[in-house]
């Protein structure tokens, strides 16, 4: 690439056509808040991760990492269907809530999805994923407040960091994050983490709406 010389009018020619975006690369994932209707009452479809699996036990919703030229809603369909062995032509896509950014550099899509309750108690969950399905009445979510507990991040403290290049060294201010988790509780069940947060997100945009 040959030297070119800089001038405001360059500069500014390029950041007013550059779209923005993160500078660390975010993965993305999609998950689906899966609603059916049981004994008359619409409900949530989760599932409690296998022994196997990573955060195992965990109970959440079908989801997963974005695979190249996939749409989100495609992940979301696609992991629903290797998890809990509903087609996807069995699905609805009703439509998607917020996103959220975690702490490890990534995006999750919530998608809200409809199946009939015949085709979800017919289904064969992926036992290497799955350990149990389970639905859980929306309107619990809607007439029951999770409990909120803060967890704090910090920074770790590596050998091979050069503290000494930094002034404060090892006592510098480094930032602290103070996160709020929220926990349900339904029938020996513990809801948390970004499954909570979602379903406190949904409730919150019906609640509104």
């Amino acid at each position: 690439m040959s030297e070119q010389k800089l001038d405001i009018q360059k500069i500014s020619h390029i950041f007013k056509e550059h779209k923005a975006e993160p500078i660390f690369k975010l993965q993305r994932f999609a998950i689906l808040a899966l609603i059916t209707e049981k004994n008359g009452e619409l409900c949530f479809v989760l599932n409690k991760r296998a022994p196997s699996v990573r955060q195992p036990g965990d109970i959440c919703f079908p989801g997963g990492h974005h695979e190249v030229d996939e749409r989100l809603e495609q992940t979301a369909l696609r992991e629903t269907e290797e998890e809990l062995g509903i087609p996807q032509r069995e699905i609805s896509i009703l439509g998607k809530s917020d996103y959220m950014l975690t702490m490890y550099r990534g995006v999750i899509q919530p998608f809200l999805g409809y199946v009939c309750y015949d085709v979800l108690r017919n289904s064969q969950p992926n036992p290497d994923e799955v350990a149990e399905i389970f639905t859980v009445p929306i309107s619990f979510f809607m007439e029951t407040p999770p409990e909120i507990h803060d967890m704090v991040w910090e920074s770790v403290k590596l050998d091979s960091f050069p503290y000494h290049r930094i002034q404060g060294g090892q006592e510098y201010p480094f930032s602290k994050c103070r996160i709020p988790e929220l926990f349900y509780e339904y029938k020996g069940h513990t809801i948390w983490g970004f499954t909570a947060q979602v379903i406190q997100n949904i409730v919150i945009l019906l609640s509104e709406k």
